[in-house]
C-alpha cells in the first residue's frame, strides 16, 4: 500500500501537468507518489530523460541494464514497468528470463558486461575486471552514462520502496508468469 496519495495530473499545479502529459510512459504510480512534490518529479524525470538519451547505451542495452538493477534489487515495481518497455524495442524473452534467473550464459557477452556491472555496481563491489570486461564493449564516455543510469534505479528502487508504490495492474511475474 502507498505510504503517500497517489496525485492526479489534475491535482497537480497547473506548470506541472505537462509532467504526465508530454512522456511516453503516461500517469504511472511512480510519478504519482513523487507528484507529492511536482519540483523533485520534475528534476527526476528529467534526470531518467538524459540518461535513457545520452548515456552512450541503445535503447536494448538501458533497458538490459534496468532489468537486471529491477531484479538485483528485488524491485518488483521496475520490473514490471520495463518488461514490456524492454519487449517493444526487441529485447526478446530469453534475455529477459536469463537476468530474471541470473542465467548469464544466456546472455551475449555485451549483456553479460552490463547485467555483471549492474549487479557489481548496487552491491558496492565493482572490480578492475568489471572495468576490463566493460572496455572490450564501451569507452569511458558509455561506462560513466552506464554508471549514472544505475544509480538512478538504485535511487529510484529505494524510492518506489520507502513510499510503497504499487504496480498498475498484476504484476508481470519474475518469470512473465503474467506478462501478455
Amino acid at each position: 500500500m502507498a505510504h503517500v496519495p497517489y496525485v492526479e495530473k489534475d491535482d497537480m499545479p497547473e506548470e506541472y501537468r505537462y509532467l504526465f502529459e508530454e512522456n511516453e510512459a503516461g500517469e504511472l504510480n511512480v510519478f504519482k507518489a513523487v507528484g507529492n512534490n511536482p519540483a523533485v518529479l520534475r528534476s527526476y524525470m528529467r534526470w531518467g530523460t538524459v540518461l535513457w538519451e545520452a548515456s552512450g547505451l541503445s535503447r536494448h542495452d538501458v533497458e538490459v541494464v534496468i532489468l537486471a538493477a529491477a531484479r538485483e534489487l528485488d524491485a518488483p515495481y521496475e520490473w514490471h514497468q520495463h518488461v514490456p518497455l524492454a519487449r517493444a524495442i526487441g529485447v526478446d524473452d530469453g534475455t529477459i528470463l536469463a537476468i530474471a534467473d541470473g542465467a548469464d550464459e544466456d546472455l551475449t557477452e555485451r549483456e553479460v558486461a552490463l547485467v555483471e556491472y549492474t549487479r557489481a555496481f548496487l552491491d558496492r563491489d565493482v572490480s578492475e575486471s568489471h572495468h576490463d570486461l566493460l572496455a572490450e564493449h564501451f569507452d569511458s564516455t558509455t561506462v560513466a552514462g552506464l554508471t549514472m543510469l544505475a544509480s538512478h534505479y538504485l535511487a529510484t528502487g529505494y524510492v518506489i520502496d520507502a513510499l510503497g508504490v504499487e504496480p498498475e495492474g498484476t504484476f508481470v511475474g519474475w518469470h512473465l508468469e503474467n506478462a501478455e
